[in-house]
């Protein structure tokens, strides 16, 4: 049985995301934020390509791949997914499979922390949520 390959676009006022499933080969998530004051950008990928989906032996991570996906998009539904600003860089938390992460966005990458708690993954900055 062949199952089918999909594509999901969602956006919202200032955000845009991308669900890509091509079973047995790729699994992700491309999200992507605007702040509507200084225009900037910050995105955040979630995806299997670093795992052959086609090793049976590799396929847990493919259903890990699939719970981060749908915790994060449950979580920027219940407006738990933040933006805001540290200094001069464009900032994304939210809680992720037990901690929370911290998405900084440079000139041309962006870095992921993990934080225990959210105080801390806020520190030095003002945050909203993303709508």
């Amino acid at each position: 049985m062949k199952v089918a390959e999909a594509r999901w676009r969602l956006s919202g006022s200032i955000w845009h995301a991308t669900v890509d499933v091509e079973p047995r080969r790729w699994l992700g998530l491309a999200f992507e934020v605007l702040d509507p004051v200084t225009g900037k950008r910050a995105t955040y990928d979630i995806d299997t390509d670093l795992y052959d989906l086609t090793r049976e032996d590799q396929r847990e991570f493919a259903e890990e791949i699939e719970r981060d996906i749908i915790e994060f998009l449950g979580n920027l539904r219940k407006g738990e997914v933040l933006r805001g600003n540290d200094g001069t860089k464009f900032v994304l938390v939210f809680p992720l499979d037990g901690s929370y992460v911290r998405v900084v966005q440079g000139r041309f990458m962006s870095s992921a922390s993990a934080h225990a708690d959210l105080t801390a993954a806020c520190a030095g900055g003002d945050f909203a949520p993303v709508a």
